[in-house]
């Protein structure tokens, strides 16, 4: 009777041991639960910081792209009113060189009308480049005066290349030495519009995605119709 009272007593131990172990085991299963959860917790609260921020420099990035083009737009507007005014420069100086070679002349002006033929087979800017606006009475604006001193230089100042010749650099310092006046780059890029507009498009004023805003002249364009420049410097 008391060796199976003690056999039930170690029994019960090993039962009583055995459910420690077990709660011990359980114990360490929901602490591990607990730090996986915390750090789970953990990351996305990073993950919503993170979130945030993001957010937050999106919404800068829109309100940048925003004033940005409104920049922009407002820098498109104003160019496309400069280049307004010069094409209205431009109509009133070609308007003025038709009045001026329109009018009669004597037949003892012979060389005179053979002069006012040749003039109507150039361009504009080569016109105004061969005549004296003082004597003729042509009004010409300062911007059409810096296109013809360009034209005037351009086989000096541009570059040739395979493709025609190309003028991108130190167009500012040149035009400043040659006219002797403090100028700004609106005022460079206005002239370079209205040798554009005049030379109808021989020279032609870009703005490239690798070298910037230049002047180019096609070898297309040199033996097309227009005279080269060097005919107004010779």
């Amino acid at each position: 009777m008391h060796a199976s009272s003690g056999t039930a007593a170690v029994q019960s131990d090993e039962q009583l041991f055995e459910r420690i172990v077990a709660l011990e085991e359980r114990v360490s299963e929901l602490e591990a639960d607990r730090e996986r959860q915390r750090k789970e917790l953990h990351a996305v609260a990073r993950e919503n910081h993170e979130l945030r921020s993001s957010h937050e420099r999106l919404e800068e990035r829109v309100d940048n792209t925003e004033a940005d083009h409104n920049e922009l737009q407002g820098e498109l507007e104003r160019a496309e009113a400069s280049r307004g005014h010069i094409i209205e420069d431009i109509v009133d100086v070609e308007e003025q060189l038709g009045d001026m070679e329109a009018k009669p002349v004597g037949r003892d002006n012979g060389n005179n009308a053979e002069t006012s033929k040749q003039h109507t087979d150039m361009a504009p800017i080569e016109r105004i480049s061969v005549m004296d606006t003082d004597e003729t009475g042509i009004d010409v604006t300062p911007s059409i005066e810096r296109a013809v001193s360009i034209f005037e230089h351009w086989e000096e100042w541009s570059d040739k290349t395979p493709k025609g010749r190309v003028l991108k650099d130190d167009l500012k310092t040149l035009l400043r030495t040659a006219t002797g006046e403090g100028l700004a780059w609106r005022q460079v890029y206005r002239a370079a519009e209205a040798l554009e507009e005049l030379s109808k498009d021989r020279i032609e004023f870009i703005d490239h995605s690798r070298h910037g805003k230049m002047l180019i002249e096609s070898l297309s364009a040199r033996s097309g119709d227009c005279r080269s420049s060097s005919a107004a410097t010779s």
